[in-house]
């Protein structure tokens, strides 16, 4: 049985969303009925970009790839004119951006990619902020990170704020998918509009970055304008400064 079938089980008779975004609702029996990108020449090992977003097709792409053991490096469009050294650092051989699968020539092998293959396991390729120069490759073996989500936890209703590039997003994503519960994406990442999407949807978490809570702290909008739903604020990705933790 593979991801979406495994899913489309899991989420049989639930009728609230998994997904809530500005343009309405998304329920995962929408996700298994899409028109599926047809990704039968992607062979297992492949190393596939993913040009997408929180959005019905881009997250069946996903869940195929996943299940096809590829190496998957996930972009977004805010990012295309990086595009290009994206795909050469990470060693990119296909490149699926809405339903167009495109392969990349060329001979470049990499030890580390190569390990992954010859043990048959799926791979998972994010890049640095380059906040200290360019951004940075890192591999993942994406095969343990999905062996977190085997065991069922709890859902608490949570803001996506962190995006799809990025192990946050795509952690909050799979958690909300595999334990059935709901995500809200935000109209926009500005103080006003997270604060204003909690309050109401009635987050309980939001998963978020030292910069963004230093930007709460200047907006003079907290605590009086933090919803009372709200129970956990997680961070990451860069260097939390004590001043700002205090």
């Amino acid at each position: 049985m593979n991801i979406v079938e495994k899913l489309t089980e899991r989420w049989r008779d639930i009728d609230y969303p998994f997904l809530v975004h500005s343009s309405g609702e998304l329920r995962f029996s929408e996700i298994a009925e899409q028109k599926a990108v047809d990704v039968s020449k992607v062979k297992s090992g492949d190393v596939v970009a993913l040009i997408g977003d929180f959005d019905p097709q881009s997250i069946l792409t996903l869940l195929q790839l996943i299940d096809k053991n590829v190496i998957l490096v996930p972009l977004t469009v805010d990012t295309r004119a990086q595009h290009k050294y994206f795909f050469e650092s990470a060693l990119v051989d296909v490149v699926i951006e809405g339903e167009e699968v495109k392969r990349i020539s060329h001979s470049i092998k990499h030890e580390i990619i190569e390990s992954l293959r010859s043990n048959e396991h799926a791979g998972l390729v994010l890049f640095s902020t380059g906040t200290t120069g360019r951004p940075k490759a890192i591999l993942h073996d994406l095969t343990l990170f999905m062996q977190r989500f085997e065991t069922r936890r709890p859902t608490l209703k949570t803001i996506n704020f962190l995006l799809f590039d990025h192990i946050g997003g795509l952690n909050t994503l799979l958690h909300t998918l595999f334990n059935k519960g709901t995500v809200v994406a935000p109209k926009s990442r500005s103080v006003e509009d997270i604060l204003a999407t909690c309050a109401e949807h009635k987050i309980e978490v939001l998963p978020t970055t030292p910069t963004f809570l230093r930007m709460m702290l200047m907006s003079g909008l907290i605590p009086k304008s933090v919803p009372k739903s709200l129970r956990i604020i997680t961070y990451g990705t860069e260097r939390m400064d004590q001043p700002t933790l205090d």
